[in-house]
């Protein structure tokens, strides 16, 4: 079976047919959709999910996956799609909580949470990739004048989180990125909303000739505030 970062390494444009289904499953109808880069969709829009569908890959991104601890997610999110292998990851920026979770055939296999000072979730035995970090290659750093916490973990559970990610799709998604890294600003998905949500085009305006018979060019009239720039929304969910 291929590993997941070797498929993702050589994917182009997801199968925009397999990706729809997933994402009407999560939004619950039918959906519209257009391209977008992975980098991206890693700060998934409210009302959007992100997804790429290949052949023994599959890639979600959703607001509804932003946990603190994995077994926070509910169960329909491991349940999506049947699966060899799953990964989450766990990453809140703002807040310095990062972690993973693998799943094996659907049954737990590591969940790890936390925060620089505290651990949310410890669950089931390390992975390899998790070694060094516990035992101090990767340490915190402070500003100048800082006094460490003494309850500090002896790496960054944003760090960790995005080796995890690197480990199983090849990836991080933080800069500098190593040479052998995929960068996801180059990894294509879709973003999909429902297609309901999608307002309406604008009717044209009919056209008007002058007494020469020459058409008038429409006028544009002005728009009022906080009004949706609909061709701008229309681009958007082009295809």
């Amino acid at each position: 079976m291929a590993e997941p970062k070797g498929i993702l390494a050589i994917a182009g444009r997801p199968d925009e047919a397999a990706s729809r289904v997933i994402a009407e499953q999560v939004l619950g109808g039918p959906v519209a959709g257009r391209p977008e880069s992975l980098a991206r969709a890693a700060d998934p829009l409210p009302g959007h999910v992100y997804v790429a569908a290949w052949g023994g890959l599959t890639v979600v991104t959703h607001q509804g996956l932003r946990v603190d601890r994995p077994s926070d997610l509910d169960e329909s999110w491991w349940n999506l799609l049947p699966a060899h292998r799953a990964f989450l990851l766990v990453a809140d920026p703002e807040r310095a909580v990062g972690g993973f979770a693998l799943r094996a055939d659907g049954a737990p296999k590591r969940a790890f949470s936390a925060h620089p000072v505290d651990i949310l979730e410890d669950e089931g035995l390390p992975e390899l990739f998790e070694g060094p970090f516990w035992a101090g290659a990767h340490p915190l750093t402070y500003a100048e004048g800082v006094v460490p916490d003494p309850r500090a973990l002896p790496f960054h559970p944003m760090e960790f989180a995005e080796q995890a990610n690197r480990e199983i799709l090849g990836f991080r998604y933080t800069h500098p990125l190593d040479a052998t890294d995929l960068d996801p600003a180059r990894v294509q998905v879709v973003d999909f909303v429902l297609a309901s949500e999608i307002p309406a085009p604008a009717p044209q305006q009919a056209q008007v000739s002058g007494p020469d018979g020459a058409p008038h060019l429409p006028v544009e009239q002005p728009q009022e505030a906080g009004q949706d720039d609909r061709g701008k929304v229309r681009s958007f969910f082009g295809f």
